[in-house]
């Protein structure tokens, strides 16, 4: 989460619901935002399309609807978590979802009726909007139904043709420096400039790319796509001192192409479009060249030719480089997982196996294509564990080897970026935390003040230098809900295990269509994401687990102990004849939420390693 300074101070909750928003949609879009705070790849509306799409292709490949049930499950849950949708809708949906399943037979059918879910939402987008306007004048303390709008309405403005890079962009020129240069604003006028920028209507664009590569040696390849190469330089209008600047710069050595008259809602769009024209094209010649010849920078200029207004667009990140918290390592890491690799931690079949993982991730890293990365992501998963018995349990059995060390990391994961946050907003947090009674770390101490009513007084001292971040404040706020108690963090353990299995079963699903028919939904990228967390988290627990082995261990040992300690704490965390309600203690809290005498528990008396965020080089505002 960045640190957003702002000129003002919010005097009523409606100003800082809107400081809230806006910097939600900030971290969400933020390309080296964790990836547990991100928006997600779905939103309610779009898990329709995907219900459709899954169905229709698990019908022709002869797989019974009982595949579908974890898509099912999770659309019901949006559904019911979904603040954009009034109670009539939400009933009507729930209505809708009851009927289809229990009457179709077929895979097929279900995809046909999934359809009428979407004429119950009506125009769902303007809803989004108008729920976002309503919640900040009306119910401004209400941050999760925020929170939920503001994930909705980005993946429904990706849907009409606005990428996350146009929404992140608009974010940042309208709301983030708006807020940190002007000590007053118009709460309503900003948010209705701020929406005006997500227009129904499309314009006309030509997109200009600074290229280098023997383009002249294919004119009629270039003509069939529609492709001008300029030699010459640029002979546009109204091109900002910064964007001429720019063209004579990559003029030095390079050419220019043109793609134009692209009917398309925003700018990023066409630039998007435009850049799958040109790698079509590139592939083409790639295909009997055998060998890259052409490259293309990742800056372009993007016209609206209705308007002559020229926008600067920078490509979308990798997303195998996004920033996520398992990226935040010293050399201490590097040389457990050399010891497992290549020393005596593991048998010698097992070590192969974990080096042949590490390949496959390194192969991922290098690779510019997300379908490549996803199948050396998933390939290295594959062969990291054994094979299923049964090819009809693949996916069940791949979910059971890995979701177990990503359940029970998950607190940690949770408290340690929030606490690598409030370290970076609020140096004044450390004196705070230092003050505490105990030898135990500074960090073990933060998770004391959020979590144990012994630390009221620091707590509020805490809060009140998380004033000006809304956000971050709501955030905290937040973890000392989900791990209150016994109960609560069972709950959120459990429901964190259900999140990940479906989310399991469509990266299995992408994984397949793409071997299968060459095919994925717009969502790829951020599945790319997650399957890179997924694995590093795997391969860092096995090596732990080995680590802390008296004996060399197998692959399968280390995922049997993992998988019992997952069992046991979903289910040990409570306990009979005692008040699984009451709030944690120093004597209770770090045994609840994250283990003792586990391999994968974090040190209470060692302060983590930990990086604090800085500016991404892979942005360009």
């Amino acid at each position: 989460m960045r640190k957003l300074n702002l000129k003002f101070t919010p005097e009523c909750e409606q100003d800082r619901a809107l400081v809230f928003f806006a910097q939600a949609l900030d971290e969400q879009l933020y390309d080296i935002t964790d990836d547990s705070f991100k928006a997600p790849a779905l939103n309610t509306f779009s898990r329709t399309f995907e219900l459709q799409s899954v169905a229709l292709a698990n019908h022709r490949a002869g797989i019974s609807k009982e595949a579908l049930k974890p898509f099912i499950e999770e659309l019901e849950w949006s559904i019911s978590k979904d603040a954009s949708l009034s109670t009539q809708q939400k009933a009507l949906c729930r209505t809708h979802i009851e009927t289809f399943s229990e009457n179709s037979n077929q895979a097929d059918a279900i995809s046909r009726a999934a359809s009428g879910l979407r004429i119950i939402m009506g125009d769902y987008f303007t809803g989004v909007m108008k729920s976002i306007s309503d919640t900040i004048e009306n119910s401004p303390k209400n941050k999760i139904d925020l929170l939920n709008l503001v994930s909705n309405f980005i993946v429904q403005a990706e849907m009409h043709g606005f990428p996350r890079r146009h929404t992140y962009h608009v974010t940042q020129n309208l709301l983030v420096r708006r807020l940190k240069n002007k000590a007053s604003f118009d709460r309503k006028e900003l948010l209705s400039k701020f929406f005006e920028k997500f227009p129904s209507n499309t314009s006309e664009y030509e997109c200009m790319y600074f290229v280098d590569g023997p383009f002249g040696d294919y004119p009629k390849l270039l003509a069939e796509f529609k492709i001008v190469l300029q030699e010459a330089s640029s002979t546009w209008n109204n091109l900002s001192p910064d964007q001429q600047r720019l063209i004579d710069a990559e003029n030095i050595g390079k050419k220019l192409i043109l793609i134009g008259k692209l009917k398309t809602p925003s700018p990023a769009h066409a630039y998007k479009i435009g850049s799958g024209i040109l790698n079509e094209f590139a592939g083409i010649v790639r295909f009997y060249k055998h060998r890259e010849l052409f490259k293309s920078e990742p800056l372009a200029l993007v016209r609206d030719i209705n308007t002559g207004k020229i926008y600067t667009i920078h490509d979308a990140p990798d997303p195998m480089h996004c920033w996520v918290s398992h990226t935040n390592s010293s050399e201490e890491e590097m040389l457990g997982l050399m010891s497992a690799t290549h020393g005596s931690l593991l048998t010698s079949e097992s070590a192969s196996r974990l080096q042949r993982t590490v390949r496959l991730h390194r192969s991922a890293l290098k690779s510019t294509s997300a379908e490549n990365q996803l199948i050396d992501l998933w390939a290295g998963l594959e062969g990291l564990v054994s094979r299923p018995g049964r090819e009809s349990v693949r996916i069940e059995y791949f979910s059971e080897c890995l979701i177990p060390s990503l359940t029970l990391t998950y607190p940690e994961k949770l408290f340690l970026s929030a606490y690598i946050d409030v370290c970076a907003h609020a140096p004044g947090s450390s004196a705070i935390l230092a003050a505490m009674p105990g030898t135990d770390s500074n960090f073990s101490k933060f998770v004391r003040v959020i979590l144990c009513d012994e630390h009221k007084n620091p707590r509020i001292h805490l809060c009140k230098l998380l004033n000006t971040s809304p956000l971050l404040l709501n955030r905290v706020w937040r973890l000392s809900e989900l791990f209150k108690s016994r109960t609560a963090t069972q709950q959120t353990l459990r429901h964190h295990r259900k999140k990940v299995k479906w989310h399991m079963s469509r990266i299995y699903h992408t994984r397949n269509s793409i071997m299968h028919s060459a095919k994925s939904l717009p969502y790829l990228p951020t599945l790319v994401e997650n399957l890179h967390v997924y694995v590093d988290t795997l391969v860092k627990s096995i090596q732990k687990v080995a680590k802390v082995s008296l004996e060399r261990q197998t692959i399968e040992g280390a995922l049997e102990y993992l998988g019992s300690w997952e069992r046991y704490r979903l289910h040990a965390i409570t306990h009979e004849g005692g008040d699984n309600n009451a709030p944690l203690t120093d004597e209770s809290f770090w045994d609840v939420v994250f283990g003792s005498d586990m391999a994968l528990a974090p040190d209470r008396d060692k302060e983590p390693f930990m990086v604090l965020p800085l500016k991404s080089p892979l942005v360009r505002a």
